[in-house]
């Protein structure tokens, strides 16, 4: 239609229409003709819109505007190539209220905010546009890249001179702490950046810098190389300058950090947004006993290696002094330090997490008398003229400070901690701390010395492995101050870690009670609650956090999860739904939703959620196997196999994603399993539907075994869904049937293992139940050859395995098996044993045994070298792998071997279980630091 309609009265007709009948479809589309005629393009699109809603056509509506819409988004993009960005949004922003974006529109719109820097808006655009491998998504990419590989938590800057002799030890330091820290935040991907700045060292220094970061690839090492000597003020400045994530540590290269440092300063920092800095206790040296109270406090004020502080207030107060007074190292990190603290507040520690080293005349050297004198540190030469300028220049500093503070509090722009108020200044009351209780305005300080000294003792026990006394002084702490909120927060933490539920319960509690309008903390004690496996109790604790701050993603998360574990998976997808409009951009929860529509049957729409995880984050485990999962039911095996794949190379250690492809490979290779045998009656069922989910392949046949051992005892018939144990043992049972109610894990495992000890117990008749089974096998004991029977190689099964024992036997008389398990170790209580303890047992052992044969059962084909004399024979030696069940013949062999050397692995410690022909066990002992014996009936699975 060129032009409306005219009615009789020579007005158009569409006014008409609508007066009388406002929901008339086709007079709005001639209202939008009339408009889009008389050149009015916005309108016409809004017009258009308007009558799609009533008519429900919107594919008419797609060619009514489309061209419009392309259009539109060519001279955005031109205007955003002239550099009028901002034009260009007030072009687009009016129509993207009116439509959603899609196809161009959303392309040009992405396009546009991520030239803006508004990269989140951008990636939902890209997502949109559905417009494939574009220029939008190449960039996106390149940025979600660089952020990956840039994303540190902080940098360590290390200044060195002359340090050959200690710089690794440095170094060495630096990455046992980040690999603390990585454990206990449960982040494996959380990194520390390490910035070294040689200063015109005439030694190796700088060679010895490079040779350790080429020796440890995944740590992040950079070496700037001064030309001439700077001074350490300097160099700390030009590390810090180049330095990556929010937080700057100083270490001096003959010094070195304890393993909590990071843990303890970042952990404060992350959850005290008002500190800029944290300091820690130091240990110094070979006089840390004779050190006045008074030079103590001195030095751990003014010393830069104890400190972690905001690279924005590092940059606020400029850095070390450089001027000539203060170089050579004279007074530049007391200076730094003033600065510091009249700016910002701080947070106190009074664990000792840096060790502090005295050298032949370095300033701790030079020092030592009068630090364990009577003279207190304020008594200096005043007479010095070097010493009058550095407080002169000091002095200048800090009434410069001042004025750039006042200038920011005046026009804005600040967005780092607050500032310390001027005297006279009214104060706002402090924010309640979650971790670590914030300090005062002033400089930093110790609150409750009683307490804080409690919890340093209990930090410095739990270091040195002793526990229960740690778990007695920070009870004490809690006991003596009931409001020490750091007192409560580590009892809870190491509770948690002693699974002593209760106790870790109750301390979390008393954080909650002591900071109830904190949503954070009621977020904190249903996290805990989900993690002790009491879903129900952690749904009221997070729907108050969510009460006290609605948008709480992480509270709406877990409130998800916890409704989805218990059952009611259609509330628990809405309630993840809701957390992913808080944060739509967070991998994770993609991931979750994808898997709550799964549960649901949308397999489609679970395979929509999984990809957008992955494109948020290409190396989330839990979006390919959520993707994984989607693809197995909408009937793409192969695509799915793929997906599982991907998602073991980003954790092996994960158990679903080992399963479901060793499923689908074995079942391609032998077919289905046998059919699994009729359900139990009521009142004789026992079900455990996590089997094959959590653990891997040596923990599921112990999760079996003893859930098998426990049904018999009690005539209960055990389902179990599809697992490994179908395919290689023949194992029929039956599938899980109607949901059963859970039983807690700790409450479930605990009751199968006091009734196979012989204790009396509530029989799990008709419950679900779930456990890991990795502590002490002595209640398996009476039980041993029903165990055993349990894990016969089955029909397919057999022959490979009689093979490959046949060809290892034709290669010695005595078969000596070493488990090195490296691959997906090395974190938590998987701790690995050096190869040298393994090969000194070797060692003392091989002259003793008659024609031996070693067999070294690894994933780590490096560590052959270290027992290359003892010609050692591997899994490859022996047979072609199976698709799906490659660990096999390691684990067969483990099995049968005459000498055994396990890791700290529940796959060769089930090994040895089921292995009738060993004269001896051995196992890594960490006190001993060397391999013991070891009764595989009678002892824990896991050190």
């Amino acid at each position: 239609m060129a032009r409306d309609a005219k009615a009789p009265e020579g007005g158009p007709i569409h006014r008409r229409a609508l007066a009388n009948d406002p929901a008339d479809a086709v007079a709005w589309q001639h209202a939008a003709l009339a408009a889009r005629t008389a050149g009015d393009g916005l309108r016409a699109i809004a017009l258009f819109v308007r009558a799609a809603r009533l008519h429900g056509d919107f594919e008419a509506l797609g060619r009514q505007i489309g061209e419009h819409l392309t259009l539109a988004a060519g001279r955005a993009l031109a205007q955003v190539q002239d550099g009028t960005a901002d034009e260009a949004a007030a072009m687009l922003e009016p129509l993207a209220g009116l439509v959603p974006p899609q196809g161009d529109l959303a392309r040009a719109l992405g396009i546009l905010r991520l030239v803006q820097g508004r990269d989140a808006e951008a990636e939902r655009l890209h997502a949109a546009a559905n417009s494939g491998d574009c220029g939008l998504g190449v960039a996106l990419r390149g940025i979600a890249r660089h952020k990956a590989d840039t994303d540190f938590l902080g940098t360590v800057v290390i200044p060195a001179h002359r340090m050959e002799d200690t710089i690794e030890r440095a170094l060495d330091s630096v990455a046992a702490a980040a690999r603390v820290y990585r454990e206990t935040v449960r982040n494996p991907r959380a990194q520390v950046h390490v910035c070294v700045v040689d200063d015109a060292s005439p030694d190796e220094t700088a060679s010895r810098v490079l040779r350790w970061a080429r020796a440890h690839p995944e740590q992040s090492v950079a070496l700037i190389a001064n030309n001439r000597n700077q001074g350490a003020g300097r160099s700390r400045n030009i590390g810090a300058a180049a330095a990556l994530g929010r937080y700057l540590w100083f270490l001096d290269a003959d010094d070195y950090f304890f393993e909590r440092h990071f843990v303890l300063t970042a952990t404060v920092l992350d959850r005290t947004p008002d500190a800029g800095f944290v300091r820690t206790g130091m240990h110094f040296d070979t006089i840390d006993g004779e050190i006045t109270p008074a030079w103590r406090e001195a030095s751990e004020l003014s010393y830069p290696c104890n400190l972690c502080v905001r690279r924005v207030c590092h940059d606020m107060i400029g850095g070390f002094p450089e001027e000539a007074p203060f170089h050579p190292a004279v007074a530049d990190d007391v200076a730094y330090g003033r600065a510091l603290h009249s700016m910002f507040g701080g947070v106190r520690i009074a664990e000792k997490t840096v060790h502090y080293t005295m050298r032949a005349d370095n300033a701790l050297a030079r020092q030592r008398q009068t630090m364990t004198s009577g003279v207190k540190p304020t008594e200096q030469v005043a007479s010095d003229p070097r010493f009058v300028a550095i407080e002169i220049l000091t002095q200048r500093r800090l009434h410069a400070l001042k004025a750039r503070r006042d200038a920011f509090l005046r026009d804005g722009g600040w967005t780092g901690p607050p500032f310390l108020r001027a005297k006279g200044e009214p104060e706002g009351p402090p924010p309640a701390p979650v971790a670590a209780p914030s300090e005062s305005r002033d400089a930093p300080r110790a609150i409750d010395l009683v307490a804080i000294d409690l919890v340093a003792v209990a930090k410095e026990a739990i270091q040195t492995g002793q526990l229960d006394r740690a778990v007695a002084a920070l009870t004490r702490a809690a006991a003596e101050d009931p409001g020490r909120t750091e007192a409560w927060f580590e009892l809870g933490l190491l509770a948690h870690r002693l699974r002593r539920d209760r106790l870790a319960l109750t301390a979390f509690r008393a954080v909650a009670c002591l900071h109830p309008g904190a949503a954070a903390a009621w977020c904190n004690l249903g996290s805990m609650l989900i993690d002790a496996d009491a879903h129900a109790q952690a749904v009221p604790r997070l729907r108050r956090a969510l009460a006290l701050q609605p948008g709480h993603a992480n509270a709406q998360c877990l409130l998800g999860r916890a409704t989805r574990r218990l059952g009611q998976d259609r509330q628990g997808a809405r309630e993840l739904e809701r957390a992913l409009r808080l944060d739509p951009m967070r991998p994770d929860l993609n991931a979750d939703c994808a898997i709550a529509v799964l549960a649901l049957g949308d397999g489609a729409g679970a395979a929509e959620h999984a990809r957008r995880a992955l494109r948020l984050s290409p190396e989330l485990y839990g979006g390919h196997a959520a993707l994984a999962a989607a693809l197995e039911s909408l009937g793409r095996p192969d695509a799915a196999l793929v997906a599982w794949e991907r998602a073991i190379r980003c954790n092996p250690g994960f158990g679903e994603a080992f399963t479901r492809r060793a499923l689908s490979l074995l079942a391609r290779r032998w077919g289905p399993p046998p059919a699994p045998a009729p359900a139990g009656g009521p009142g004789r069922r026992l079900a455990s539907t996590v089997l094959g989910l959590n653990g891997r392949f040596g923990n599921q046949l112990l999760q079996y075994g003893a859930l098998r051992l426990y049904a018999a005892r009690h005539g209960l018939t055990l389902e179990v869904p599809p697992w490994l144990g179908r395919h290689l043992y023949d194992h029929d049972d039956p599938l899980p049937g109607p949901a059963l109610p859970r039983v807690a894990e700790a409450e479930g495992e605990a009751a199968v293992t006091a009734s196979l000890r012989g204790e009396p117990s509530t029989v799990l008749a008709d419950r679900e139940v779930s456990g890991y089974f990795c502590g002490d096998t002595t209640p398996l004991a009476p039980f041993k050859e029903e165990f055993r029977a349990l894990f016969t190689p089955g029909r397919h099964l057999q022959p490979h395995a009689d093979a490959l024992l046949g060809r290892l036997r034709d290669a010695g008389r005595t078969v000596v098996a070493l488990h090195l398990r490296r691959g997906d170790f090395g974190w938590g209580r998987f701790w690995i044993a050096p190869a040298s303890w393994y090969r000194h047992w070797l060692e003392t052992v091989w002259p003793t045994l008659d024609r031996p044969v070693l067999f070294i059962a690894t994933d780590d084909p490096a560590q052959l070298r270290e027992f290359a004399a003892y010609r050692p024979v591997t899994a490859s030696d022996l047979a072609e792998p199976i698709a799906g069940a490659e660990f096999f013949t390691d684990f067969h062999v483990l099995c049968h071997a005459d000498r055994v050397a396990i890791s700290n692995s529940s796959f060769s410690f089930v090994a040895t279980m089921l292995n009738r022909n060993a004269g001896g066990f051995h196992r890594p002992d960490p006190a001993r630091r060397a391999l013991v014996p070891y009764d595989p009936w009678a002892a824990p699975v896991l050190i």
